[in-house]
């Protein structure tokens, strides 16, 4: 029997010079948002549109999908969202299993 050592891709304390990317969402306004700043150290955004069937927790989600995905260097992301901090820490051992709700699905991919 083997066992597989993964070296984290997560740190429990923040990169220095890595790019910081705030992430929230709104459940009226039904919009996601990124912001960070920019190597001229111009504040920029990505405002994102809810889906009909996202709650607050998969809006949230979306901002940090889209960040992880946006960015190929290293990122801090800073999230006021426990269901999203939750997910972040237990992803990467996570396994891999069908899930019920198409949106989550399409996100955790």
């Amino acid at each position: 029997q083997q066992n597989l050592i993964l070296i984290p891709k997560r740190l429990l304390t923040p990169l220095p010079n890595a790019i910081t990317v705030f992430t929230d969402a709104g459940k009226k306004s039904c919009t996601a948002v990124a912001m960070w700043k920019d190597k001229q150290n111009q504040w920029c955004h990505r405002l994102m549109r809810a889906s009909p069937s996202d709650s607050l927790q998969t809006l949230e989600l979306v901002a940090v999908v889209w960040t992880m995905a946006y960015f190929d260097e290293p990122l801090n992301i800073v999230s006021d969202s426990l269901y999203v901090v939750g997910v972040c820490e237990r992803i990467e051992d996570a396994d891999i299993k069908e899930v019920n709700n198409p949106r989550l699905y399409v996100l955790f991919l």
